[in-house]
């Protein structure tokens, strides 16, 4: 099974508010992505990370070795400290900008910022991505 998940952004406290997430402290939030990660995940699915795993977290270590599955990781742009670490590295199965994903015949391109046009847009192909939050798209009008 695939799993797709973005802007988990273990460690940042500022994130709560941000994003409007419904904790009262970081350790809450941490705890209950970790939870409902875990719950759902079994050892051999693939989860598809789509950017800015951790952020202000002095040791993503700690997050990514109570995570099971077969992690991937699609870089974002909070993603420099644990790309830095090579231990971290080791965690995932790859580490890509952007990734095309065959699950179960539909194909998916996997990237952490969201791109008005991608390979195969006008074929049926989806596209995943993250970084925008719950932010709203403004269109613009010209």
């Amino acid at each position: 099974m695939n799993y797709y998940i973005a802007d988990t952004h273990f460690g940042h406290d500022n994130i709560r508010r941000l994003s409007n997430r419904p904790f009262e402290t970081i350790e809450e939030m941490d705890n209950t992505i970790i939870d409902n990660w875990n719950s759902r995940v079994n050892d051999n699915d693939d989860i598809y990370i789509l950017g800015d795993f951790s952020y202000k977290s002095e040791d993503p270590i700690l997050y990514l070795k109570q995570l099971i599955g077969r992690k991937h990781l699609i870089v974002g742009n909070h993603d420099g400290k644990l790309l830095k670490n090579p231990v971290c590295k080791n965690y995932f199965i790859e580490i890509c900008d952007i990734k095309m994903v065959n699950d179960n015949g539909t194909q998916i391109v996997c990237c952490h910022y969201p791109m008005v046009e991608w390979n195969g847009y006008y074929r049926n192909v989806l596209h995943f991505y993250g970084h925008i939050h719950n932010l709203r798209v403004k269109s613009l009008h010209y």
